[in-house]
């Protein structure tokens, strides 16, 4: 795999942050928790927990971003995290952050790169070598576009020559069953919000025709919430199949 021009990025990206944003660029709110050079410095992975997400240094827990490697106990789970760990366990990265900062699961959601020393070289993309390699999936989540047509052409790849999972596992019933459902975290949150495959953000209240089918699904970005102002606040709008029984209240 030719490795992208990544030196260049990240000197681009390191004077977007100095410049405190850019295009609507958003600095999320908590950056100062975790360093004002974060995104600029290197990190040393101390731990691979499976095969898309990994742990650095102050136990802050990284979520590749755009992806998707089979979970543990599913079709190809464990040689993903393999591959991950060989690939970066005690290793120096980088990080690179698109428009979502963090899940809802308090994980920073970034692209990922193998730091090279010799500036002749770039640094190895590690989001697309797992799903060049059939080690995962890519996993768009809305409107992280950065290298979104990178990995898509990386599945593509892998389909074709029946790399890795896409040769040994039944992708629609292991890694494409369905979407994942989680319960809110607050019995007062409850508010559904939901991305469509068309991208587009809707919520829904208790009450509303489709509220018990709709399943929240936190990798793709999906989440609950306690007011109506905070889904809008994240950009959904309230789904049309509530408009005639819920009001907003004022």
């Amino acid at each position: 795999m030719k490795p992208l021009p990544h030196k260049v990025i990240m000197a681009v990206l390191a004077f977007v942050l100095a410049a405190g944003g850019y295009g609507g660029y958003e600095v999320y709110k908590t950056y100062d928790t975790y360093g004002a050079n974060f995104e600029n410095r290197t990190h040393l992975v101390e731990k691979v927990i499976d095969g898309d997400t990994i742990l650095i240094e102050n136990n802050i827990r990284i979520r590749l971003l755009n992806i998707d490697a089979p979970e543990l106990n599913s079709c190809y789970g464990k040689e993903a995290k393999e591959y991950l760990t060989k690939t970066l366990l005690g290793k120096e990265i980088l990080l690179q952050k698109d428009q979502t900062a963090q899940d809802s699961f308090d994980r920073l959601l970034r692209y990922v790169f193998i730091y090279e020393e010799d500036p002749e070289k770039d640094n190895l993309f590690v989001n697309s070598m797992l799903v060049e390699n059939g080690y995962a999936q890519e996993a768009y989540i809305q409107p992280n576009r950065t290298y979104l047509a990178q990995l898509q052409a990386d599945e593509r790849e892998a389909k074709e020559n029946n790399k890795g999972l896409w040769g040994v596992c039944d992708i629609q019933e292991e890694t494409r069953a369905g979407e994942q459902d989680t319960d809110p975290f607050s019995k007062e949150c409850v508010i559904k919000g939901n991305i469509t495959k068309s991208y587009t953000k809707d919520y829904f209240l208790p009450g509303c025709p489709n509220y018990k089918r709709v399943k929240i699904d936190p990798r793709k970005g999906e989440q609950y919430f306690c007011t109506e102002e905070e889904a809008k606040e994240a950009g959904y709008e309230r789904s049309a199949a509530c408009n005639n029984i819920w009001q907003t209240k004022e």
